[in-house]
């Protein structure tokens, strides 16, 4: 049984090394309070999400389990850019575009318009957005599991415009804006996924080495993508967001995930996952957005009757929908139980494929055994200026309801 589980352990490995995905985003059972972390530690509703292994270890009859929250993440600075931009344009449209005092508003919108374009693929906006109800009955989990990704980054191909000196080059200046500035586009893409799973876990039991669990899901898969191209000339950084929803199209798909989860005592757990084997695919206009393979590992230990350590890390990147950027998550924590009532969570996470600074999180359960409620979040530790104020690089909440008998 150890060489078969070891040899599946290979087969995982070896299928996510040939692919990126879309990010693992953290959903459900606090896992965002912890850095993140879920793959070795969840084992009721939220199981066939993050490993469907766990429900071969799930120690409640029945859970259920609703989830929802949000993150936006800020990078370098396209938004800043793109509303002085935004601003520039419209002193320029009020100027006399053929006098030289329009001079001023001709350099500014130079200006605006080169910071703008000598931006690189770091410089961007994501924003996640997930929900789900899921349901675990003994060692099976259905529901409906659902994420949002979405992107945008300023397209490149443009060159940089010329500030004008007199009036016989501000006529050359105000013929070549306009052709840049139509030109100069956003590319904003998104994609809502709706994940229908059927999952299963089993546990064999490996003697004296302890108990291996082998899980999988079967899933149907909901997507509504949206891939467009935005003229920065009419666009504010609010549009950005706005236009992630918008001329969404609907495909249909289907999704098969893996997962393997050793117990070898009953305090620790290590757990490995892949994700959308089958790489399934969804359409846009003039465009495809491939979920790619996933796989992640984690472990986690109860150190004591009241503390657990846990982590996850990404074993390959991951693409994300804004070109040029992956994705390599590294993150755990800490959860404190000292009471039935009470939990307190607390951790951090970086992006190994980034050169980022990552998040501190935390979270939070009240509640008695049976129902009990959970919130967590996560503060990015870089800042970006905006609008002269500074803003944290990244910022998620999630809160949960859960029932379990």
């Amino acid at each position: 049984m150890i060489k078969r589980s070891a040899a599946l352990a290979v087969i995982l490995l070896g299928i996510g090394s040939a692919a990126h995905a879309l990010e693992f985003q953290p959903l459900g059972s606090g896992s965002l309070g912890v850095g993140g972390a879920g793959v070795a530690r969840t084992y009721g509703a939220m199981a066939p999400y993050w490993n469907p292994a766990g429900l071969a270890f799930a120690p409640k009859t029945v859970t259920v389990s609703l989830t929802a929250g949000a993150g936006i993440r800020p990078e370098g600075n396209l938004a800043q850019d793109i509303d002085n931009l935004n601003s520039a344009k419209k002193g320029w449209d009020h100027a006399n575009q053929a006098d030289i005092s329009s001079l001023p508003q001709a350099l500014a919108l130079a200006d605006a318009f080169n910071a703008l374009n000598n931006t690189t693929a770091k410089d961007n906006l994501r924003l996640t957005v997930g929900a789900a109800l899921g349901a675990q009955v003994k060692h099976l989990g259905f529901g409906l599991y659902g994420t949002f990704e979405g992107g945008a980054i300023p397209q490149p191909g443009s060159t940089n415009l010329t500030v004008p000196t007199d009036l016989a080059s501000l006529t050359t200046f105000a013929a070549n804006a306009q052709t840049a500035l139509d030109g100069k586009t956003v590319l904003i893409r998104g994609i809502a996924l709706v994940e229908v799973p059927l999952s299963y876990g089993y546990a064999f039991d490996l003697g004296k080495a302890g108990k291996l669990g082998v899980g999988g899901s079967a899933k149907y898969l909901r997507g509504e993508a949206t891939s467009m191209a935005k003229n920065v000339g009419n666009t504010g950084s609010s549009d950005l967001t706005k236009d992630l929803t918008k001329h969404l199209k609907s495909s249909s798909s289907y999704g098969v995930d893996l997962g393997l989860l050793w117990k070898p005592t009953g305090a620790t757990a290590v757990g490995l996952v892949a994700k959308n084997l089958n790489a399934p695919s969804f359409k846009v206009d003039g465009d495809k957005i491939t979920v790619d393979r996933q796989v992640r590992a984690g472990a986690s230990w109860d150190a004591l009757s009241w503390l657990e350590l846990t982590g996850d890390v990404d074993v390959v990147s991951n693409s994300t929908l804004v070109d040029g950027i992956k994705s390599q998550h590294l993150g755990g924590g800490a959860e404190f139980h000292p009471f039935s009532c009470l939990k307190l969570r607390a951790g951090a996470y970086t992006d190994l494929a980034q050169s980022t600074s990552g998040a501190v999180t935390g979270g939070l359960s009240l509640g008695i055994p049976w129902l009990y409620f959970d919130l967590d979040g996560a503060y990015g530790l870089g800042s970006v200026k905006y609008n002269k104020s500074t803003y944290p690089t990244e910022a998620k909440v999630q809160f949960s309801t859960n029932v379990a008998f």
